[in-house]
């Protein structure tokens, strides 16, 4: 609706996990690099935690764009699967046809196909996205697809990607043995004040802008205490912004156009009711603290020799 009024080629504030918007901050990056160290080492389990909306599909994505030729990747989006299920999905993104439907067929087609993989050179990864939903006995299965190796190296680098209670589950008496076979662990947190404005920057200029978008430093703190620095948050405030200004035909998005799509948001359930509140009492405290001073400057000064007094009385 706003993109050719603000000239942009698409909107770059979607919330979709498109690779293309990634943007790679500390975080992010360190991130990306260290999975893909994992992967290419054969490292054999790793894990990707974050809170809801930080990040961590669209960086999946991204990732298997990065990897090397020769590298398989089976992504899974939908956890929700027994271990039977699971393994039939694995099986089938790799594009495997077993010779039968029982689980033993299964792995053998499995086994076969990552050995040839090894013997070329190649490798071969599987990220199982929304992993804190599967469930112990799918977990149990991905412990064992982990067995699938040589007498040196993984055949299998699977990747755990999930929210931080996947953490948690990790550490049941239950899963002990899958929970100390993950070499590798990242955590991603919330951008700051100044990943915000970056990545702010860094989807605008993705969608073409070329400064015809400009977020003045009071907006970017809004948004950025608004959203808390988690970037999907950070995408519907800045869209919703980016459509306040544009019906107020302005392209200048300050605090004022900020405030009002973080309220908008607040109302209809998106943010927990803080933001506005928080900009109104920053907006005044220079005045407070400076008032809260002269009062007690003056306090000082009229009850000081009484207070005094009583102190000598005693």
């Amino acid at each position: 609706m706003y993109e050719r009024f603000f000239f942009l080629k698409e909107k770059p504030f979607h919330i979709t996990p498109d690779p293309r918007f990634l943007y790679l901050g500390r975080k992010h990056g360190e991130a990306i690099d260290l999975l893909s160290y994992g992967i290419n080492e054969r490292k054999g389990f790793i894990l990707l935690t974050g809170e809801v909306g930080t990040g961590k599909t669209t960086l999946c994505r991204a990732l298997l764009d990065k990897l090397p030729r020769g590298t398989e990747s089976a992504l899974i989006l939908n956890p929700m699967l027994s271990d039977i299920e699971l393994l039939s999905t694995i099986v089938a993104d790799f594009g495997l046809k077993p010779s039968g439907n029982a689980p033993r067929d299964h792995i053998d087609c499995l086994h076969n196909f990552l050995l040839e993989r090894y013997a070329s050179g190649g490798n071969a990864v599987v990220i199982i996205d929304e992993a804190q939903h599967l469930n112990q006995a799918a977990l149990e299965m991905v412990r064992l697809l982990s067995n699938l190796e040589t007498e040196r190296e993984k055949l299998i680098q699977i990747v755990l990607v999930g929210q931080p209670e996947l953490r948690e589950k990790l550490k049941l008496n239950q899963l002990r043995q899958l929970n100390q076979r993950v070499i590798i662990r990242y955590h991603l947190d919330p951008l700051d004040l100044g990943e915000t404005a970056a990545y702010i920057g860094n989807r605008l200029e993705v969608a073409g802008s070329a400064g015809s978008v400009e977020f003045t430093p009071d907006a970017l703190s809004a948004i950025h205490r608004g959203s808390g620095g988690i970037p999907r948050m950070i995408n519907i405030v800045c869209d919703r912004a980016l459509t306040a200004a544009y019906i107020s035909s302005k392209r200048l998005i300050d605090k004022k156009v900020t405030g009002l799509a973080i309220s908008e948001l607040e109302s209809e359930g998106y943010i927990a009711g803080r933001s506005t509140d928080i900009l109104a009492y920053l907006e005044y405290t220079p005045h407070i603290a400076a008032s809260m001073f002269l009062l007690a400057l003056l306090a000082g000064i009229f009850w000081g020799p009484f207070i005094l007094g009583l102190g000598a009385g005693h």
